[in-house]
């Protein structure tokens, strides 16, 4: 603490004990002991506004190179993406709800991929005003997944 020592410590508590007096002593021990516990209390908020804030900077950071790669990759070849922005890139400015879904896309042939594209066709249907039936296009145009081999209860 402060490079203190404890023999130094101890001096510095007795010349307090004289110079203040036991009552006052107390008193003033108890001021530092609040003093201290408020200063780590402003510490501590202090520290955890800074840590979200640098989150949220780099969070805006991954999202704009997210959109950066975008753009370039919805340029057109021998054309400079810097000068003529593309308009993904103008979309991606405001975002909503909606670019930021289809900005988690799951790997192709992955269960959640197929998952996610039968809750798809399954929307639309309902939004047109058709019952979703259980072989809709997404599922004929996906393979079937391989159903696990049931041969019992396993150790």
């Amino acid at each position: 603490m402060f490079g203190i020592g404890s023999t130094e410590l101890l001096v510095i508590l007795l010349v307090a004990l004289i110079v203040l007096g036991p009552k006052s002593l107390a008193k003033v021990s108890r001021s530092l002991g609040k003093a201290m516990g408020e200063f780590r209390r402003v510490s501590t908020d202090f520290q955890r506004t800074l840590n979200a804030e640098s989150a949220e900077a780099d969070l805006r950071e991954r999202e704009a190179a997210r959109r950066k790669a975008a753009a370039d990759a919805g340029a057109a070849p021998g054309k400079d993406a810097e000068t003529k922005p593309a308009p993904e890139a103008t979309a991606a400015q405001a975002p909503d709800a909606a670019d930021e879904a289809d900005s988690l896309i799951p790997p192709e042939g992955s269960p959640l991929a197929e998952a996610l594209e039968k809750a798809r066709a399954e929307a639309e249907a309902a939004t047109q005003g058709a019952a979703p039936d259980n072989a809709s296009a997404a599922d004929a145009a996906s393979p079937a997944s391989p159903t696990p081999p049931t041969d019992g209860p396993r150790a």
